[in-house]
């Protein structure tokens, strides 16, 4: 709020309005009163002058510490809001401003430290309380978030991107219902936000309801085509749905803003995979490793295309790299015995399999392959055994196969 004093805009805290209309709405006659009074005159001016030094800055938007952090110089900023909060330490907007700097600088309990004492000052600021919520969310307390977002909210029900961080918070906690309401609302208020748009896309894949995430997915892109992580997230869900051409082009896209991220090799090698051209699979997925050759994962896709490419020296060699870079798990074992599999070699693939079962007792991949390989050497019994072991761990889609091979 802005009052005119000799000619100038001068900005109060709200504190200071809420002191300044107090003695303004007092009843006339009492007011009347004091200002024939010299001594209760002196008082009264006295007191506002005291509210007015301490809840309210002139010029305070000349403050450099603005100027720095407009600019992104955060740590500047923050020396010029010291600066000002030593000389009046009751001054929340400061508190929000070096807040916000703190937010940036990723000292996430400093910022919390200066909103709580922005609130305290000015409890009647929606920012403040969303700009706590915003912090909330990166120390990961999503009820506190949710609280602060209603309470802003409560103060200023038309700000969208309050409601779009409040729907955040709600698919954590998973409130599916919730945050889809939220993320409407957003739209309502905010038709043109993309993120609202994306973030209501992910919401709805996880609720499989991916024909309207794509719908999402792709009005973001329409708004903001800018960003790489919206065509990596359609990417992945045009995969789950089939639409491999489309994801593709996706990845495509990811990588003309980032043409050294290797997952988008990837899954750019995955689509081409399951396109059938295998050589391409395969340089992609080389590029993939180039950029991230610690990634075990990324040799373990590798592996699967030479399967297909019947090159099972290198396919063993992957399993092997994989293995040693992913001690704990099983998946390279299994690997390496679907390579011995395609190889003809099925004592060898069994032997990779007891291996897995060796790393993770509850790899159910492990118990279904190694019972199909005893149930073609018509070792029944122990077939049967991995099989319904496998079906107990979560392997799905085991019903007919145990009922055709093994006996009540």
């Amino acid at each position: 709020m802005y009052v005119v004093l000799k000619d100038k805009y001068i900005k109060y805290s709200p504190l200071s309005i809420t002191l300044l209309q107090l003695v303004q709405d007092r009843n006339y006659f009492y007011f009347h009163s004091i200002i024939f009074n010299p001594m209760k005159l002196k008082l009264l001016i006295i007191t506002c002058l005291s509210v007015l030094f301490c809840h309210y800055s002139f010029g305070q938007e000349d403050n450099p510490g603005i100027t720095y952090l407009k600019s992104g110089e955060y740590q500047k900023a923050i020396d010029y809001f010291n600066i000002a909060l030593k000389t009046n330490s009751s001054n929340a907007d400061m508190f929000n401003y070096r807040g916000y700097a703190k937010y940036k600088l990723k000292d996430y309990k400093g910022a919390l430290e200066d909103y709580n004492k922005s609130i305290r000052i000015a409890p009647f600021d929606p920012e403040a309380y969303y700009n706590r919520g915003n912090v909330e969310h990166e120390l990961h307390d999503e009820l506190a978030a949710v609280a602060d977002y209603d309470k802003c909210l409560s103060m200023k029900p038309d700000f969208g991107d309050a409601y779009n961080n409040r729907a955040n918070e709600k698919v954590i906690l998973k409130d599916s219902v919730g945050a889809l309401l939220d993320y409407n609302s957003a739209l309502e208020l905010e038709p043109d936000s993309a993120k609202a748009y994306l973030g209501r896309g992910n919401l709805k894949f996880k609720m499989d309801d991916t024909r309207g995430s794509l719908v999402d997915y792709d009005k973001a892109i329409s708004i903001d085509s800018t960003r790489p992580d919206y065509f990596y997230q359609r990417a992945i869900v045009r995969d789950s749905a089939r639409l491999y051409k489309g994801s593709y082009n996706d990845y495509v896209k990811v990588l003309s803003f980032l043409p050294d991220l290797p997952d988008a090799y990837q899954g750019k090698a995955d689509c081409e995979l399951k396109m059938g051209s295998i050589k391409a699979a395969l340089k992609d997925y080389t590029q993939a490793i180039g950029y991230s050759p610690k990634d075990g994962w990324a040799y373990l896709d590798r592996s699967y295309a030479e399967i297909q490419a019947k090159d099972y020296k290198g396919a063993i060699e992957d399993c092997n790299v994989a293995s040693r870079l992913l001690p704990t798990d099983a998946t390279p074992f299994v690997r390496r015995g679907d390579v011995k599999v395609a190889k003809g070699d099925y004592g060898a693939a069994d032997e990779d399999y007891v291996k897995a079962i060796g790393v993770d007792g509850r790899c159910s991949e492990a118990y279904y392959k190694r019972g199909m390989e005893e149930i073609a050497n018509k070792q029944y019994e122990f077939g049967c055994r991995d099989l319904k072991q496998a079906k107990t761990l979560g392997y799905k889609g085991l019903d007919n196969l145990i009922s055709q091979n093994c006996s009540k």
